[in-house]
């Protein structure tokens, strides 16, 4: 009889405990390259999202309920991005994707959200095609036509007459760049009078920049990412090419993989803000950002990103619902104050922001130059 007692009570608490109900989560999709060569933009972005849902979590979330950002590892390559999109969607039950970070990667992405319906927000995918007829696909970064227009009418402003282009013939980030650059620079009358090419993941640039210098250019465009960025500025060093090089976001991670930073004083690039030249939403930022991971950011996306979960989550909150058509239409019409500024979304889904240009001092510390507005 006792042994009988002992069973009926162990259902009753068995049965007790299945009764109360979990705390309920929110659960966002993150998506980024979290290895490999480019995983410097990946953990930037996931460290500034991390940062925003934790003092999130802090105040007490949304509703009361927690919200979960559950990362997978996107490794840079397009199929397993899409892979990770999948199994966050149908095995973890997630409402909405921060994510993906390089745009190849986002494009694949991209394609599988839009049949979800499922919101999306990039804080780093720069190439136009990324938001064109995705409604329910967004970014916090500006796009690269803006930035290769930016930087063209920037080296027009400084007088320059006569430049050169180098650029990567198989990353789309890197030829999209070069692509408008190109078109503005024919607006604006300003000459390109050498054009150089490489293979994506090619090491030796020595060829091209010789070519380069031989045109005698006063400025170099150099649509690249960090890492390559800091072979091209070595070698370019070693054969006495010593002009300005005018770069994109991607290269604002150069100081990464550079050992003579006193190089760096050449670099120029545009970026998504900076703190010299921010609010008091930004200042908050840097704070929280140092004393959570010991450094400040070196990445812009990590601001982009910290933006990206703001947006998503005061999407949330004015949905009232996690209902994927309810939060789009929040993204479309929200207004909301970030670490890069006042976030508004135009037609094709991206934000309208100001470009930051900066350089760095002999020591790889960044030096704000100027803001340009569109």
């Amino acid at each position: 009889m006792k042994k009988l007692f002992l069973i009926l009570l162990s259902l009753a608490m068995i049965t007790t405990i299945l009764l109360v109900p979990a705390e309920e989560v929110i659960k966002i999709g993150g998506i980024g390259v979290l290895t490999g060569p480019n995983a410097t933009y990946g953990l930037a972005v996931k460290n500034g999202a991390d940062l925003y849902i934790e003092e999130l979590n802090n105040a007490g979330g949304i509703d009361g309920k927690k919200v979960e950002v559950i990362w997978v590892d996107s490794q840079g390559d397009p199929a397993v991005g899409q892979q990770a999109y999948y199994r966050l969607v149908e095995n973890d039950e997630v409402v909405a994707i921060l994510g993906a970070v390089l745009t190849g990667v986002t494009n694949a992405v991209a394609d599988a959200a839009v049949e979800d319906g499922i919101p999306m927000v990039s804080p780093s995918s720069t190439a136009y095609e990324v938001t064109t007829g995705r409604p329910n696909v967004f970014r916090t970064c500006f796009i690269d036509p803006f930035q290769s227009v930016m930087i063209a009418r920037y080296m027009k402003s400084k007088n320059y007459k006569n430049v050169a282009a180098l650029y990567d013939t198989g990353d789309d980030y890197s030829t999209g760049l070069y692509e408008t650059f190109v078109d503005e620079c024919g607006k604006l009358g300003l000459n390109i009078i050498a054009t150089e090419a490489a293979a994506f993941e090619d090491v030796d640039f020595k060829a091209q920049l010789t070519n380069i210098k031989n045109a005698n250019p006063e400025a170099l465009f150099l649509p690249y990412y960090g890492a390559p960025a800091a072979h091209i500025l070595k070698q370019a060093d070693e054969i006495g090419l010593n002009v300005p090089f005018i770069g994109a976001d991607g290269i604002s991670s150069i100081t990464d993989s550079i050992s003579d930073t006193s190089l760096l004083t050449n670099v120029i690039y545009s970026d998504h803000y900076n703190y010299d030249a921010a609010g008091e939403v930004a200042l908050q930022f840097l704070k929280g950002y140092e004393e959570k991971y010991g450094e400040p950011p070196t990445v812009a996306f990590s601001a982009t990103a910290y933006d990206t979960a703001l947006v998503l989550t005061e999407a949330i909150k004015i949905a009232g619902t996690t209902d994927f058509a309810a939060v789009v239409d929040a993204v479309k019409n929200i207004e909301v104050e970030g670490v890069t500024g006042v976030i508004t979304f135009d037609d094709h889904n991206d934000p309208i922001k100001s470009a930051f240009f900066t350089t760095f001092d002999a020591d790889g510390n960044k030096i704000f130059l100027e803001r340009v507005d569109p």
